[in-house]
């Protein structure tokens, strides 16, 4: 019997490194998705507070309006950002919300991946993991009030 070909003990070990392969390499793939898409809203939403605060300061207070009426008005496009993202990297909206007319606060949220109000989320900075993404994300007065942070 001179055939050449592979075993069936042959063929069942390399499935079964494939497999093992497969099972450490698609978790972290997952969790590296939805690490882009965080990070990707958080320089949407540094975009839009950047567009916001030179608003603020050609006009010594912000947009009293939703984003969806500053994404048709021309006198916002074209001048403070060239392209309004109006919603998160997982598809929600934003929460825009301004300070009383005339304010200079705002804040721009993203209800991250499960597209809910995590609530008690109050205190600055209360997201214990960079992989939790369900957590909101707050972007207020030029810097980042709620979302993830590295735990030393």
């Amino acid at each position: 019997m001179n055939k050449k070909g592979f075993t069936l003990i042959e063929l069942l070990i390399v499935v079964a490194i494939i497999g093992i392969v497969a099972a450490i390499a698609i978790p972290n793939l997952l969790v590296a998705l939805q690490k882009g898409k965080q990070k990707a809203t958080m320089g949407d939403m540094k975009s839009v507070g950047t567009a916001l605060e030179v608003y603020t300061t050609d006009n010594s207070m912000v947009p009293n309006a939703t984003l969806v009426t500053l994404n048709t008005a021309t006198y916002f496009i074209p001048f403070y950002i060239k392209v309004l993202p109006l919603v998160d990297s997982w598809g929600t909206a934003w929460d825009y919300a301004s300070g009383a007319s005339p304010s200079d606060q705002y804040s721009v949220t993203s209800y991250g991946r499960n597209k809910a109000v995590d609530g008690g989320m109050t205190v600055m900075y209360q997201v214990t993991r960079l992989a939790d993404f369900n957590y909101d994300i707050t972007f207020s007065n030029g810097q980042f009030t709620l979302g993830p942070v590295v735990k030393k």
